[in-house]
């Protein structure tokens, strides 16, 4: 088999919707002819876990986790959540290999507190709060390559430090690097950059990156287009850009059987899987269905809301200060499988968008585990590729995100086609075996296979300083 050197913070049994790409690609690239050691963090320097996850991982992966000074680890064992590890130890194994702490997840953490740790990260740390983790990272990358080398370096973000150690190991190596963006530039585009001389150190990080590495995947055409302005680079770069969306795993879903029957007259049931931080929040669903009861009260009592998963204290405060406690709750964060099988227990999923303009473009990757789940959405996202994706693919409604007067007409018709018995049927839900995680594993093996056979790019004297 051939050997693929990856560097990813987030790895299970870290928790999250952050984990699922990089996993999936690590499973399934295995069958390709690829075989993988992942270069980590550790499990208690992050808020959630999930140690289910660890059963994605292939036999002939080896996973390296890594310990470092990132802020979120630091925070977690000052307030005594973390584990006992020194800064920098490693601990190297199978697939399987956990750290030898368990840590609760975090269902939920406080929205003022972080977002005070947003500003200052955003001060003091470029490009993220991980940056301290880099030569941890390195020195065990390294030290890995040594007695095993690969044939190729793939780093995935966020966070975009993911991309400096792959930076180092490419220029300590020569391998050939591919870059994989989630989401774009951490900083850029997620967290503003509070000067000018933050935004120019940030693009100057970003480009050294996409001028260095022989390609560069990306999840959503808007991004691969933001990708290339940022860059500032022409043709060269384009034909090293390539779009492979998130997906889903149709192996989660098997797993979990049938969906369950929609059924009347029980009241109509919506399900919000994933995070509510950022800008990322409950607030207009909220406002929507407080809007849809003032309108017509008879819909009191006949729509549920649950929001499953790890939360700031924000999304809380809402639902006691709208009245909304009898018709809406929050579940604590839950292992993977079982957040699938909710899914499939709900009448409608429930898709939230962040609603700063910055965040127009990216498609939540909870979009396509929805897809795979068969079930109608309500997608509260602005005009944008997520929209087109729901309505041209015909698998719901879709509303502003903050605006509860359309918001409470997509419930009413939901609700309507619920009651009718036809919510089943009112939408042809098409398509959804192109976002096959498998598929797109082998496309990510074709790639790596590319590059590794042909030279490297011209790499310019900027790339390097």
């Amino acid at each position: 088999m051939r050997h693929v050197l990856v560097v990813s913070h987030f790895f299970p049994p870290m928790g999250g919707g952050g984990v699922q790409r990089v996993t999936k690609m690590v499973k399934y690239l295995e069958e390709c002819g690829w075989r993988a050691t992942v270069v980590c963090g550790r499990p208690e320097d992050y808020w959630m876990r999930d140690d289910t996850l660890v059963a994605d991982v292939p036999a002939s992966a080896r996973v390296v986790r890594v310990g470092g000074a990132s802020g979120l680890g630091v925070l977690r064992r000052v307030g005594g959540r973390g584990g006992r590890g020194g800064r920098g130890r490693r601990a190297a194994g199978t697939a399987g290999a956990t750290a030898a702490a368990t840590v609760a997840p975090a269902a939920r953490r406080s929205a003022r507190l972080f977002a005070v740790l947003r500003r200052a990260t955003a001060w003091t740390l470029v490009p993220d709060s991980y940056v301290g983790w880099r030569a941890f990272a390195r020195r065990a990358a390294l030290e890995t390559l040594r007695a095993d080398p690969a044939d190729a370096i793939l780093s995935s973000s966020p966070p975009e430090t993911n991309h400096l150690v792959g930076l180092d190991l490419h220029h300590a190596t020569g391998l050939p690097w591919l870059v994989d963006f989630r989401d774009p530039w951490f900083a850029l585009h997620l967290h503003p950059a509070p000067t000018a001389w933050h935004r120019a150190r940030h693009a100057a990080l970003e480009r050294r990156v996409l001028r260095t590495a022989a390609a560069c995947t990306v999840t959503t055409t808007w991004l691969r287009d933001l990708v290339r302005r940022q860059a500032g680079a022409g043709a060269g770069l384009l034909a090293r850009l390539h779009v492979i969306r998130n997906g889903f795993d149709p192996a989660d879903f098997a797993a979990a059987g049938a969906p369950a029957p929609m059924a009347p007259p029980a009241p109509l049931t919506l399900l919000h899987t994933g995070m509510l931080t950022l800008t990322r929040s409950a607030a207009g669903l909220l406002h929507g269905l407080q809007h849809l009861h003032a309108q017509q009260p008879a819909t009191r009592g006949r729509i549920h809301v649950t929001f499953l998963g790890a939360r700031e204290s924000d999304n809380d405060a809402q639902i006691a200060k709208l009245g909304l406690g009898d018709c809406v709750r929050m579940r604590d964060y839950v292992p993977h499988a079982d957040a699938i099988a909710a899914m499939r227990a709900a009448d409608v999923l429930l898709l939230i968008k962040h609603t700063a303009p910055r965040f127009t473009g990216l498609i939540p990757g909870k979009l396509y585990e929805y897809m795979g789940a068969d079930r109608p959405i309500l997608a509260l996202v602005p005009p944008s590729e997520a929209a087109d994706l729901v309505r041209g693919l015909d698998w719901g409604e879709v509303a502003p995100p903050d605006d509860a007067t359309a918001i409470a007409a997509a419930l009413a018709k939901l609700l309507a086609h619920h009651d009718a018995g036809t919510l089943g049927q009112a939408y042809a839900r098409r398509s959804r075996e192109r976002f096959d995680r498998r598929t797109q594993a082998h496309d990510l093996a074709a790639l790596l296979a590319q590059i590794t056979t042909a030279p490297a790019p011209a790499t310019s004297r900027e790339a390097r300083t």
